[in-house]
């Protein structure tokens, strides 16, 4: 992976800059990115009634699933595809420019926007970051467009490509914050369980530290999230439908960096899944709203209209009615329920330490009622994880809990990500060996799904797990087994 942004501003340049057309929200950060920018989503379509737009990677069947619109659908295929063409043709004329896949694919979404009908364009775009920040392609956005910049839960990944160590992949997640610009931080309180019984661990001092410095030495406002861990409350009895829990966030505006905490300038109730990612993204997604709402900028401000929107919107009664928009955010692969046959299937993306423990909070909290339960696990890895963390996170014991696994790689070549390739089943299966628990190599995710579904089990209760990595639930969509989802 070559990182840079030479080549994606010469390829913007040559496509008529449509990075300039629109006001962002740019998302950066280690796990909850994704969750973060559909409930951004949710709210801007559903309650405050702006046409917004995302752009999401890996993607989850073909690259135009990376473009959402219209409150989550894809982009018009026949839009799409002139807009791969136009780039293309871009690229390749004159001198070549020879840009990445990913490089290719940012600037394709970023035009598509621009060909849409005048009346359906979006007003606001959401923006993944593809890896790290300050050198992903999607760092190309003129400071004035730029009305947040978003850092999501930091935790280690990538280190090869963005450096060792939380402090070194904060400063590159920091690096999308611009000039005199907006930082909304997520909570970066390390991953726990839901609902928390006892004080929750601080948060990554690290991290927040770096943020903060960051964000000082580019005279940059900030506004952090803070999730009240020990308030959650569980509001009705998990099942494999999934738990829910409720909590008051406290709202913040932007403070310069260097400014001590503000007081909370009022609190919103918040129902969503007991995952760590809904939770998470959606007290991020609403942080993020209130403090683009009420930020002073130091220019002319071009998006005043929007603001205003943002501001009549929400207000301190707004509540119930964001309570019913966050329940129609969905995101695929992210602790989704599906059956196969009469046996629950549960998908995430789980693909590194901090949201392999998310994922396991999840399963325990779903499995608490239930006194006999086998798990089978299905997964599979990208190479150069760090298998074994995760093994050791997702694979705990459990008195009532029977675990049993299936090893798979996913399907290659990954449209438009070539260096991504699955770790061999047979190699995982040695790692796996050390936890006595029954164990299958299969060369399909169909013919582990087969497995699992016909296997007799000796408990009460049987689910399925599927994660590892997202390329894997992609596999699950790819393959037609998506059609019977619970939620």
């Amino acid at each position: 992976m070559d990182l840079g942004l030479g080549r994606v501003q010469a390829l913007l340049r040559r496509v008529g800059s449509p990075h300039t057309r629109f006001p962002i929200i740019h998302v950066a950060g280690t796990n909850g990115k994704g969750s973060t920018t559909a409930f951004l989503d949710t709210i801007l379509t559903n309650l405050v009634g702006l046409r917004s737009a995302r752009f999401n990677t890996p993607h989850l069947v073909t690259a135009r699933d990376s473009v959402r619109v219209q409150g989550g659908e894809p982009i018009n295929e026949a839009i799409w595809d002139r807009a791969v063409h136009q780039t293309r043709m871009a690229d390749a004329r004159d001198v070549p420019i020879c840009a990445t896949p990913f490089e290719l694919l940012t600037v394709q979404t970023l035009l598509a926007f621009t060909l849409m009908p005048p009346e359906s364009q979006p007003e606001i775009l959401l923006i993944e970051v593809g890896v790290g920040g300050r050198l992903d392609a999607t760092n190309v956005f003129p400071c004035k467009n730029v009305l947040a910049s978003v850092i999501c839960p930091i935790a280690l990944d990538h280190e090869r490509l963005l450096g060792h160590g939380l402090r070194a992949i904060a400063q590159q997640k920091a690096g999308i914050v611009p000039h005199h610009g907006l930082c909304v931080v997520a909570d970066q309180t390390p991953a726990v369980p839901i609902p928390l019984l006892s004080a929750p661990p601080p948060p990554a001092a690290e991290v927040v530290e770096v943020l903060q410095s960051e964000c000082e030495a580019l005279e940059a406002r900030v506004a952090y999230t803070h999730i009240p861990w020990t308030d959650l409350e569980v509001m009705h009895a998990p099942s494999t439908a999934g738990a829910r829990v409720q909590f008051s966030l406290p709202m913040h505006t932007a403070q310069a960096a260097c400014a001590a905490l503000p007081t909370p300038s009022a609190a919103l109730e918040i129902h969503v899944e007991a995952t760590l990612a809904r939770v998470s993204g959606a007290a991020t997604a609403v942080q993020t709203l209130w403090a683009i709402a009420h930020d002073s900028t130091h220019e002319t401000d071009a998006w005043a209209d929007l603001r205003a929107r943002l501001r009549a919107t929400l207000t301190p009664d707004v509540s119930p009615r964001l309570c019913e928009a966050l329940d129609q955010c969905r995101w695929e692969g992210r602790c989704e329920w599906h059956t196969l046959g009469n046996i629950p299937v549960l998908l995430d993306g789980a693909h590194n330490e901090a949201s392999a423990w998310a994922l396991r909070h999840y399963v325990d909290l779903s499995l608490k009622s239930y006194s006999s339960v086998t798990i089978t696990w299905i997964m599979a890895f990208s190479h150069g994880k760090d298998v074994s963390s995760m093994l050791q996170v997702l694979l705990q014991s459990d008195a009532h809990l029977l675990q049993r696994v299936a090893l798979v790689p996913f399907s290659t070549p990954v449209e438009g990500m070539p260096w991504v390739s699955p770790a061999p089943p047979d190699e995982l299966a040695a790692l796996v060996s050390t936890y006595g628990l029954e164990t299958h190599s299969f060369d399909r995710l169909g013919e582990a799904l087969n497995w699992a579904q016909s296997e007799p089990v000796t408990t009460t209760h049987h689910i399925v797990v599927v994660c590892g990595s997202l390329y894997l639930v992609s596999d699950y969509y790819r393959d037609g087994y998506s059609h019977r989802r619970l939620r």
